[in-house]
């Protein structure tokens, strides 16, 4: 299982992409001058990945034949602002509820060291997980085409996140069906927090291979602690030139 997920950075003056890619053991950032599926697409790393990748849901990386999960941080998110906009909404906060219940139970399985879940809580969950969808999509229907208009009818945000929960059911709860899969992505935004400090302190970088050191280092060392190595020793052997190998499964 991977985690995946993109920030971008300002270098010599214009907006580039960071995507990463990480693991509990590993972490490899990749700068980029595009954002999306063309910096995915040089990353490189993602199109032999097999396994589950958990991810906000981009359609970047819907296109990698591979199992998805989605963010579940990202979804209460969305349900919270839905909820704080209208009132008339109940469902918003239904499904927030549910979801929260539905990974608790999970991390109660877990810590009792369950393989799976039991089936009868599972099936609970996605019952309650459609018919609270099913309220939801009563009373948020699509938007009508105006007359004499063209082109796609923009909807609403609240039939955007509804139609994405319905149609990409699997992904939003395979963190109830497989054990390895969690309920949120928060891996890859604890990776991102380097990067993203390194932006608010400095502001940019001046040229491109600057970036693209601070990415390689950033991911040297992040691997490095999430393996347990001492960062400062391993800083040392490097200037040694001996630097310490990280174990890549």
């Amino acid at each position: 299982m991977a985690h995946a997920d993109e920030t971008s950075r300002r270098v010599n003056g214009t907006l580039h992409g960071l995507p990463v890619l990480s693991t509990n053991r590993l972490t490899a950032y990749f700068p980029h001058p595009k954002r999306g599926d063309e910096a995915l697409d040089a990353f490189g790393l993602l199109s032999q990945f097999v396994g589950v990748l958990v991810h906000g849901h981009g359609s970047a990386y819907e296109r990698y034949q591979c199992l998805h999960a989605f963010c579940n941080a990202h979804h209460r998110r969305e349900l919270i602002a839905i909820a704080g906009r209208s009132p008339s909404q109940p469902w918003a906060t239904d499904m927030i509820t549910l979801l929260c219940q539905a990974n608790a139970v999970v991390g109660e399985a877990q810590a009792q060291d369950l393989e799976t879940l039991p089936a009868s809580n599972g099936e609970h969950s996605q019952t309650r997980y459609d018919t609270i969808l099913s309220k939801a999509e009563a009373g948020n229907p699509p938007r009508p085409r105006r007359p004499g208009t063209r082109g796609r009818v923009k909807q609403s945000p609240a039939y955007k996140l509804i139609r994405r929960l319905r149609e990409r059911r699997n992904e939003v709860l395979r963190f109830l069906t497989d054990r390895r899969v969690p309920f949120d992505n928060n891996q890859t935004e604890r990776d991102l927090c380097m990067p993203k400090l390194k932006q608010k302190a400095s502001g940019c970088f001046r040229s491109d291979i600057g970036a693209g050191g601070f990415a390689i280092i950033c991911s040297y060392l992040l691997t490095l602690r999430k393996q347990s190595d001492d960062l400062f020793n391993s800083l040392v052997l490097t200037f040694q030139g001996r630097p310490p190998m990280s174990q890549l499964e």
